[in-house]
């Protein structure tokens, strides 16, 4: 009986142990430190007529990532690394570009910018089938661009890419550490003569740490933001001829 008495109590000790450790975790304060990213640029784009009044810049965008989370595997990497391997929520890579342009644009209302996904499609009675002219990959035809003044169009491809460096993250301990890599790749068409003008290259890599011992202390470097104001600045600044906006 004495035994048995013992076990249980050290039963219910294990047991209060473990609820400790799980509040402190649940309240345990977090505080995320931003850092700013490494940005490169790799212009391959020709001259080009700047940007006049009314014209209309068109954008189209694909995602991709290294690291989505839907695999057991990367579910239990992104347990022991904090969640660091996790692509970003905001995957709406046509969307957050037409934003920063917006956002930089030296000349409120001189241009538009507009998601091709809202651009009405009449289709192109020139196109054949397996033609790999831009109106016919846009569904767009000559008389809609001039009608509209589809000056360009811009195809966005985004790359989001992890490097774990340190799986050593256990709840409410230990540290990890992994690597942020967003690259983006716009291609350029000028619509009236359906000439493909080039295209811009950025990346931006950073990293993210954190360190736990019940408080955590976390760097993060936001890559995918990063790399699309960069983008988003080059193309108001050949695109327009002027300096773009400095903002926050």
């Amino acid at each position: 009986m004495r035994y048995t008495t013992k076990i249980r109590l050290l039963i219910c000790k294990q047991c209060w142990y473990g609820c400790v450790l799980v509040l402190l975790a649940l309240i345990s304060g977090c505080v995320h430190i931003p850092v700013p990213s490494r940005s490169t640029i790799e212009d391959k784009l020709q001259a080009i007529n700047p940007l006049e009044e009314g014209d209309v810049v068109v954008v189209d965008g694909t995602y991709t990532s290294t690291g989505t989370g839907q695999s057991f595997t990367e579910f239990v990497t992104d347990y022991f690394t904090y969640g660091c391997s996790q692509a970003p929520s905001n995957r709406n890579t046509t969307s957050n570009l037409i934003r920063a342009i917006l956002k930089v644009n030296p000349s409120p209302g001189k241009f538009a910018v507009r998601d091709l996904a809202e651009v009405e499609k009449e289709g192109n009675p020139e196109c054949a089938a397996g033609s790999d002219s831009i109106l016919c990959r846009f569904k767009l035809s000559k008389s809609k661009v001039l009608m509209d003044q589809l000056r360009y169009a811009i195809h966005v491809k985004e790359n989001f890419e992890t490097k774990v460096h340190v799986p050593l993250y256990a709840p409410p301990f230990g540290v990890a550490s992994c690597g942020h890599r967003t690259v983006l790749i716009a291609d350029v068409w000028e619509l009236a003569t359906e000439k493909f003008v080039g295209s811009f290259a950025v990346s931006a890599a950073g990293e993210f740490a954190v360190a736990a011992y019940m408080a955590h202390l976390a760097f993060y470097s936001d890559t995918q933001k990063d790399a699309t104001e960069r983008l988003a600045r080059e193309i108001v600044e050949r695109f327009t001829g002027l300096k773009p906006l400095e903002v926050d």
